[in-house]
């Protein structure tokens, strides 16, 4: 039986097709190439493949099963941990890796195409930075996690937990170390557009939607940062073009956005009046609501402080540019109104997979109840 999260990544999969029409990257490349993209055609891959074919490139996908892809890209059938041979016997201009989490895949992958590959893109995290909440702001040069961990690293699958951040500097070193001097690290934060499996974004599209007296935790003025997938997968195959290397935070939006500001954003699409009442967070942790659930995600940045205040100028300065919030929200609304119904119930369970939309609004509104009841006895 598949988990949730498989279950969604087959899903959108199979769904990618509609998605892979977008205007981003419309100006053709002056020399296409030839483009392999590992990451079977997940919700970051999928949009990878639509940034190269809308820039003429020749794309090809390695995965482990067919996916529904449009017939000009190649799929190649392969398994990153035990079968790289149906792409590793070819020349490559550049491979985009947007799905290795375990240096273990890094190394194989550089062992078995060697010098085959003119570019290397290696899609990272902003999860490898040191208590970015020490800082101010968080760039490329800020301190980032060491592996402590007794295992062997090179013998793990699948990062998870607190592991995910060091092996993930694991990763950008042995990249640079199969591909040097041709290595592209891209570390983005929270990414949102039409496709996103994990939900946050899309929850709060829905739910400003739905008007009416909404839950807002914590403070107005806290920072929030995010990329649109299509802004993040042209900039990559524009930056792939160009043989660009080095480290950069890819992550949005070009000005400094605030979390009332991104709420007013996402609920001028509603036809129903909205109202947002604000509740610290502490007041919501004490009634034992998670830190990781739909009503208390933005702007909590999953449990990282820090994580909203990453700096993006270096990446600007190599033409990173951003579409309006208004227009990913409108996107991404209307992508989900377009899903199943069954998947569009999986879509907004939250990152912990607990809470429907339905019962993360019963909640919020007793959640509400609760709130103006403490307020009233204090005056």
């Amino acid at each position: 039986m598949l988990n949730r999260r498989e279950f969604l990544s087959k899903t959108i999969a199979a769904g990618v097709g509609g998605l892979l029409v977008g205007k981003q990257g419309s100006v053709r490349a002056a020399t296409p190439l030839r483009i392999l993209i590992l990451g079977d055609a997940g919700f970051i891959g999928q949009h990878h493949v639509a940034a190269a074919l809308a820039r003429g490139h020749k794309v090809s996908v390695l995965s482990r099963s067919p996916t529904l892809l449009p017939s000009v890209v190649e799929q190649l059938a392969g398994d990153r941990n035990a079968d790289l041979g149906s792409a590793q016997d070819r020349d490559w201009d550049a491979v985009i890796d947007t799905d290795t989490h375990v240096p273990f895949r890094v190394r194989t992958l550089g062992l078995a195409l060697k010098d085959r590959v003119k570019h290397y893109t290696l899609i990272s995290s902003i999860d490898v930075y040191d208590n970015p909440g020490a800082h101010s702001s968080t760039d490329e040069n800020s301190a980032v996690l060491e592996y402590r961990d007794p295992a062997d690293p090179y013998f793990i699958m699948q990062a998870e937990g607190r592991q995910y951040g060091p092996l993930g500097v694991l990763c950008e070193r042995e990249a640079q170390t199969q591909f040097p001097e041709r290595t592209l690290i891209v570390r983005p934060g929270k990414t949102v557009g039409p496709g996103d499996p994990s939900g946050a974004f899309t929850y709060w599209t829905v739910r400003m939607e739905k008007g009416g007296e909404i839950l807002a935790a914590g403070s107005p003025s806290a920072r929030v940062q995010m990329i649109d997938a299509r802004d993040l997968a042209d900039w990559v195959i524009r930056m792939a073009e160009g043989t660009q290397v080095g480290t950069f935070n890819a992550v949005g939006p070009a000005l400094p956005l605030v979390w009332s500001d991104m709420l007013r954003t996402l609920g001028d699409r509603s036809s129903v009046p909205v109202t947002l009442t604000w509740i610290p967070q502490p007041w919501l942790a004490e009634q034992g609501v998670p830190e990781l659930s739909n009503l208390r995600f933005w702007p909590s940045a999953a449990a990282t402080p820090g994580r909203m205040r990453m700096s993006n100028d270096k990446a600007r300065d190599r033409r990173l540019i951003f579409r309006p919030l208004a227009a990913t929200a409108v996107d991404t609304l209307d992508w989900y109104h377009r899903q199943p119904r069954h998947v569009q119930a999986q879509l907004l369970l939250g990152l912990n997979g607990m809470f429907s939309l339905q019962a993360s609004m019963e909640l919020e509104q007793q959640l509400l109840g609760a709130w103006h009841a403490s307020e009233s006895r204090k005056s």
